[in-house]
């Protein structure tokens, strides 16, 4: 079973394949048998290559993420379209990922807070 580690490795591998826009890097991080809950994608490994070929290096920055057990939660700006994310990943046994849920939401221009989405109070 791989560490929290190991399964935040494999994850950073993911974005870092989103941001080369190389899908054929998914081949060693994704299972066949994937399973997606994200609504726009459907399941597989097949698919979410299907998915993310058209769209080319996606310029994206993680800015914090939590491990626990076989999940990971990554927070994310999807500057390619101005979204921000919250992914999470479950990893499985064999350090690939096996599961995907999501969260996303335009990113605004201004906040009724004045805190931007990805900051952190010190």
């Amino acid at each position: 079973m791989p560490s929290t580690e190991q399964n935040k490795q494999t994850v950073e591998r993911v974005f870092d394949a989103f941001r080369a826009g190389d899908t054929s890097a998914f081949d060693e991080l994704i299972v066949a048998d994937y399973v997606q809950h994200n609504p726009q994608a459907g399941n597989g490994l097949e698919a979410v290559k299907a998915f993310f070929a058209p769209l080319g290096p996606i310029d994206v920055t993680v800015h914090r993420m939590v491990a626990e057990g076989d999940l990971v939660v990554a927070h994310s700006h999807y500057r390619t379209w101005n979204t921000a994310g919250v992914d999470i990943f479950r990893v499985g046994s064999d350090g690939k990922i096996i599961e995907h849920w999501d969260v996303l939401q335009a990113v605004p221009e201004t906040t009724a807070s004045g805190n931007d989405m990805f900051s952190q109070v010190s």
